[in-house]
C-alpha cells in the first residue's frame, strides 16, 4: 500500500476527522499528496449527502493545523538549529529555508497565503514565520485563508462530479488518479536528482593531516 492509498483508508475509516488529519500530516510529510487527497474528500461528501462546505471546512482546518506544527518547530529551534535539522532531511535542503526566509522577510502575510497554493513551499514557508516569531493568530488566518481558496478548487471539483456520479464519476477519478500518479512520480525523480547534485556540490569535508 503506497501512501496514497494509505491516506484515503485512514480518509474513509475516520470520516471527517480523518481528512483533517491526513492534510495536517501533509505538512509535517509533504510526500503525502495533498491534492490527490482533497477531490476524494469532495467525491465522500457528495456521496454522503454532506454539504461542501462541510469537507473544506475539515480540509482548510486541517492544513492550518499542520502548517502550525511546521510554524512551532521553527519557532522553537530558531534558524540556525532549523537548518541543522534540514540539512538531515532527503527531500529539503538548506537553500530552502534560506530562499522562504528571504520571500517571507519581503512580503509576509502575503507570503504564508500564497505559499499554500505550491506543494513543498506550503511547508516550508512556515518555518520562517516561526522563526521570525510571526503573530500566531496571524499565521493561523493567512494560511486559513490561503488553503481555504486553494482547497475549494479540488473540494468543489470532486464534489461535483461526486454528484453527477455513474460515468462521469468514474472517468474522473480513474482520470484523475492517473494523473496524479504521473505527476508524482515526476517530481519524486525530480527531487532525487536535485539532492544528489545538491550532494556532489557541497565541499568535502576538511581533513586531519599528520
Amino acid at each position: 500500500m503506497d501512501l496514497t492509498e494509505w491516506a484515503l483508508a485512514l480518509m474513509d475509516l475516520l470520516g471527517d476527522p480523518g481528512t483533517a488529519l491526513v492534510i495536517a500530516l501533509e505538512a509535517l510529510f509533504p510526500p503525502i499528496p495533498g491534492e490527490v487527497l482533497l477531490p476524494f474528500a469532495g467525491v465522500a461528501a457528495a456521496d454522503s449527502g454532506q454539504h461542501v462546505l462541510v469537507p473544506l471546512v475539515w480540509t482548510t482546518l486541517g492544513s492550518v493545523v499542520g502548517g502550525l506544527g511546521v510554524y512551532t518547530v521553527g519557532r522553537l529551534l530558531g534558524l540556525r538549529r532549523t537548518r541543522a535539522v534540514v540539512r538531515r532531511l532527503p527531500l529539503l535542503e538548506e537553500r530552502d529555508v534560506d530562499a522562504a526566509m528571504r520571500f517571507f522577510d519581503r512580503w509576509g502575510f502575503p507570503a504564508v497565503a500564497i505559499a499554500r497554493f505550491v506543494p513543498m513551499v506550503r511547508t516550508v514557508i512556515s518555518i520562517p514565520a516561526g522563526i521570525e516569531r510571526m503573530p500566531i493568530w496571524l499565521f493561523a488566518l493567512a494560511t486559513g485563508l490561503g488553503s481555504g481558496v486553494w482547497n475549494a478548487l479540488f473540494v468543489v471539483t470532486g464534489y461535483l462530479f461526486g454528484q453527477a456520479g455513474g460515468e462521469a464519476l468514474e472517468g474522473f477519478v480513474r482520470l484523475y488518479s492517473g494523473v496524479v500518479a504521473v505527476i508524482g512520480v515526476v517530481a519524486v525523480v525530480v527531487m532525487t536528482v536535485r539532492r544528489l547534485r545538491a550532494r556532489r556540490a557541497a565541499p568535502a569535508p576538511p581533513t586531519l593531516e599528520e
